[in-house]
């Protein structure tokens, strides 16, 4: 819902561009923090059975916690600030 790119249905404006500015200002934090050595992970937790996702989602809590867990171990300088989807690929933004 953060991704202006990825937007194939339109609708759930508060919604997306509440994601999109939260998106903005992580990449800001990832160039400013970066000379810190911190780095700023922005990930997309995937499609989560939850009360928020529905019973449909492709992923219970646990599988969607330990992919982000995952994402986040192996995060390098070069992935800060970049959109991670849950199977580690770039989401456009």
């Amino acid at each position: 819902m953060g991704s202006m790119q990825d937007n194939g249905s339109g609708g759930s404006y508060i919604y997306r561009s509440s994601k999109a500015a939260l998106n903005a200002v992580s990449v800001s934090a990832a160039k400013n923090l970066a000379e810190r050595g911190m780095k700023v992970a922005i990930l997309h937790p995937g499609w989560v059975r939850t009360d928020m996702g529905g019973p449909n989602g492709d992923l219970s809590v646990q599988e969607s916690a330990n992919a982000l867990r995952n994402n986040i171990a192996s995060m390098t300088d070069e992935d800060s600030g970049r959109f991670t989807d849950i199977d580690g690929t770039t989401i456009p933004w």
